[in-house]
């Protein structure tokens, strides 16, 4: 029986390629289909060379639906141009900017599927409105503080979550996504992506507590307010002047000096502080460790102590496993209450919202609704 082969777009084949800035190589190592084929696909002269599998294959290592493939017509993807913050050297190879790509297109197509939930919904997105200066840490702070009503807003700890669910509730409310991606090795703990509408937050989550995110998130908060499209490296270890500016932002955000003067005693140990300001402060231990750090209370090796020791402590095994339990981490409360909603109200097929939420049974789809309207 002869092998059934279907007609592609070499001009599809060659835009969506060249998107990703893809090699032949890696293509075909990824797709398992020769080079030779690889690239005799390109040829404006050579329009049936796959067969149906290796087109599913190839679509699905080039981040797009198969079908965008078989036809003349490009879809370009709305994503902004990221300005590069890592500080690592060894990030550079194909392999690292395949994975930094997937996680982009990732995050860019939740936000895709949000926009079409509201418009399902007849629900305008909020503006994003936050605009900050970027050359006075204190007063940006003020202003973050202010967009997000902490003064009137109650938080809570979840667990031990140290207070990152509440935070991140807040900036959800917001209509900007915060977004967690794990297992990504990019070099990476963060990254901005602004837009005028649902602009993202990603917190790059592999070996970040709680107690960390909240300080990343709050970071990643920082380049919005900015207009800044960001992709961070390690945060605590950059040099560059724009992250330690918004490190510097980030923790006058989550503990004003004004509170640091009110409860900080020089005489005290580092946990008395930290448990003096969180008398005052709903915010995570680490954050204020690291704010205490930038201020010059603590010295770098002090705060290394504390955050292995904290980081020893609060590691408990992992969480459980399944689609329905990492939903809730990645996409986070406000998203998943939104697509829900949208399916009780009979505006979103359930087929629809389980492929936007990843799931393979309504069960899971019952458990997202009452972990977050539980």
């Amino acid at each position: 029986m002869a092998i059934k082969l279907i007609t592609h777009s070499p001009k599809a084949y060659s835009h969506y390629r060249g998107q990703l800035s893809l090699s032949g190589e890696l293509l075909a190592k990824k797709t398992n289909i020769p080079l030779e084929k690889i690239e005799k696909g390109q040829n404006p002269e050579v329009d049936t060379i796959f067969t149906f599998n290796q087109i599913k294959k190839i679509a699905e290592v080039l981040l797009i639906p198969e079908f965008f493939l078989l036809s003349d017509s490009l879809q370009t993807a709305d994503i902004p141009k990221l300005i590069d913050h890592r500080n690592q050297s060894d990030i550079n190879d194909e392999e690292s900017r395949y994975q930094l790509n997937k996680v982009v297109r990732e995050v860019t197509k939740i936000r895709e599927d949000l926009a079409y939930t509201y418009e399902c919904i007849n629900i305008e997105p909020i503006p994003f409105k936050l605009k900050l200066k970027g050359d006075n840490e204190q007063y940006d702070a003020s202003a973050i503080r202010e967009f997000l009503e902490i003064s009137t807003s109650k938080l809570k700890v979840d667990g031990n979550d140290d207070y990152y669910k509440s935070w991140r509730t807040l900036i959800e409310r917001k209509d900007i996504l915060v977004l967690e991606i794990s297992r990504q090795k990019i070099g990476s703990e963060g990254m901005a992506l602004f837009y005028p509408l649902l602009p993202i937050v990603t917190i790059l989550s592999s070996g970040q507590s709680n107690s960390r995110k909240l300080f990343t998130m709050l970071h990643e908060l920082v380049h919005l307010g900015l207009r800044e499209s960001s992709l961070d490296g390690e945060l605590l270890k950059s040099k560059q002047v724009i992250e330690q500016y918004c490190n510097r932002v980030a923790g006058y955000v989550l503990v004003p000096e004004s509170e640091i003067v009110k409860y900080y005693d020089s005489r005290a140990s580092l946990e008395d502080n930290i448990a003096f300001i969180r008398t005052a402060l709903k915010v995570s231990k680490q954050s204020i460790a690291i704010q205490l750090k930038l201020t010059g209370r603590i010295t770098q090796k002090e705060l290394n102590v504390y955050l292995d020791d904290l980081s020893e402590k609060s590691s408990g095994g992992f969480g459980k496993s399944g689609r329905q339990y990492t939903a809730v981490n990645k996409f986070g409360k406000v998203y998943l209450q939104q697509v829900i909603s949208a399916v009780w109200d009979s505006n979103l097929p359930v087929n629809t919202a389980m492929k936007m939420l990843n799931l393979n049974s309504v069960e899971q789809l019952s458990y997202l609704e009452q972990k977050v309207f539980g």
